[in-house]
């Protein structure tokens, strides 16, 4: 602003440039605003929109204890249809696919960890998903489906035994038995002494290779 104008053309300088810019002024104020504000209620949103799917974890959780399956059912539907988007929804069908399992509904089972595989972005859900999901396949005889989920490493170290001892049991289902007890030694190298899955592979591992020793003798 020149320093040689009156006040009055000052102040009639001021009115004009405030006519050209104030409402883009004003705009970006209540822009502003609106973020900071929208922002805090997304975020409160938010805080309760996870605290409302724990809170129906929690009730399916109950249920699963109990032992009441159309609770579990319902609960887990709720989850993935309402919370989709929170880890609650995938923790939900993977505790709907055991019971499936353990009523025999493996087809139902495999729906639920498929969809877990598909929509979780967690690498300990998808390796733990992953390995259920072959042992389903594997029941239902689908050694192919099984071998194509095992055959994908699994990012945490922890999970290789598990992976290569259920190879072990697709290899005992084709028949190939030195190739599963190969498997189960590998599994047994591999996992820590005083391990609860120790014992049932030293079984595995034992009950093939005195198989595999006598198929050995018979083709002599």
């Amino acid at each position: 602003m020149d320093a040689n104008l009156t006040d009055d053309e000052k102040l009639e300088q001021i009115k004009k440039w405030w006519s050209e810019n104030g409402g883009s002024i004003i705009t970006g104020v209540v822009l502003g605003l609106a973020v900071l504000f929208g922002g805090k209620a997304w975020f409160s949103w938010q805080d309760r929109n996870a605290q409302n799917a724990s809170n129906l974890y929690t009730m399916l959780m109950n249920s699963v204890e109990s032992g009441d399956a159309m609770a579990v059912s319902q609960k887990a539907g709720m989850l993935v249809a309402e919370y989709g988007d929170t880890p609650y929804a995938a923790l939900a069908s993977l505790a709907l696919a055991k019971v499936r399992i353990e009523a025999g509904e493996l087809e139902a089972a495999q729906a639920q960890l498929e969809w877990v595989l598909e929509n979780s972005k967690s690498d300990i859900m998808q390796d733990t998903v992953r390995l259920r999901l072959a042992r389903v396949l594997l029941a239902m005889e689908n050694l192919e489906g099984a071998e194509t989920l095992l055959n994908q490493k699994p990012k945490g170290a922890a999970f290789e035994p598990l992976y290569t001892e259920a190879g072990g049991d697709v290899f005992v289902a084709r028949g190939n038995l030195t190739a599963a007890n190969q498997a189960y030694q590998e599994a047994l190298a591999a996992t820590a002494a005083g391990s609860p899955m120790q014992h049932l592979l030293e079984l595995k591992y034992q009950s093939t290779q005195v198989v595999s020793a006598d198929a050995g003798e018979l083709q002599e």
